[in-house]
């Protein structure tokens, strides 16, 4: 159901306050609450302005003066949530209007531009099943548009319970989809690795992967992440001690992690 309020409060009988219209589809924010919120922000006089709140799977979208802003609700208070969704109208609504001559409401156009871009920045510790256990340290960076995301992850490993000395740098470059606390990813695995032991070695593992990730509300620009995923690796390189094998690079790795993740 969509909800539409106006409201045009006077001062006398000089002049009356700019009228300020919301219409709010169904959800937790009401049009009285977001009107208030706006009009404590905006220039009391100037041309009418028109803002319309539609709800999406993670928050809400806000249409103002020909834009459009997401804006992720996910872990805010009431109140918290109505000041987020005003800046973000009153953003649209920087210019105030002041050079357009006075219409009704209806004369401005709600026109959707796109959904602005919103880059994430993660930490994780994790561990993946090589031939023994490679523990490393991941940094992970997301750039999300509407629900797809294009993302790097770059993560530095030792392998450990191995006679082998071996260290390697895992790159992910991967594709996906976002909804509400879960995310989907795959894409390239590029796997370049030093091993230090004997003779030594240089080489890329290169193949393809597959995570999933539960993202979780800690602060409003803060999630917990916990993700698994695997790595199939099209090569596979066999090291030799005393003429036994020591160790073989895996052709299918799972790994599991978990960290924090903020948003800039």
């Amino acid at each position: 159901m969509l909800i539409g309020l106006g409201i045009v409060c006077g001062s006398g009988s000089a002049h009356a306050e700019r009228a300020i219209t919301v219409d709010v589809a169904a959800g937790p924010l009401t049009a009285t609450e977001l009107v208030a919120a706006i009009r404590a922000r905006l220039p009391a006089d100037g041309a009418p302005v028109r803002v319309a709140v539609t709800p999406t799977q993670d928050g809400v979208r806000v249409e103002a003066h020909g834009g459009t802003r997401d804006i992720a609700l996910t872990g805010l208070d009431h109140a918290a949530a109505i000041r987020l969704v005003a800046l973000a109208a009153n953003d649209l609504l920087f210019d105030d209007l002041a050079s357009l001559p006075e219409s009704p409401p209806s004369a401005v156009p709600l026109v959707s531009i796109g959904n602005r871009p919103s880059a994430t920045l993660g930490f994780f510790g994790g561990a993946a099943g090589w031939d023994g256990i490679l523990g490393g340290l991941t940094v992970d960076a997301a750039l999300a548009r509407g629900g797809w995301l294009a993302a790097i992850d770059v993560t530095g490993g030792t392998l450990v319970d191995n006679s082998v000395s071996l260290s390697t740098a895992v790159i992910r470059l991967s594709g996906g989809a976002r909804a509400g606390l879960f995310e989907l990813r795959g894409g390239l695995t590029l796997a370049p690795l030093v091993v230090q032991s004997g003779a030594g070695d240089r080489t890329v593992l290169v193949g393809a992967g597959a995570s999933a990730r539960l993202r979780l509300p800690l602060a409003p620009r803060l999630r917990g992440v916990l993700a698994v995923g695997v790595d199939a690796f099209a090569t596979r390189t066999e090291y030799l001690v005393d003429g036994m094998q020591a160790m073989a690079t895996p052709r299918i790795a799972p790994w599991l992690a978990a960290g924090l993740e903020v948003t800039p």
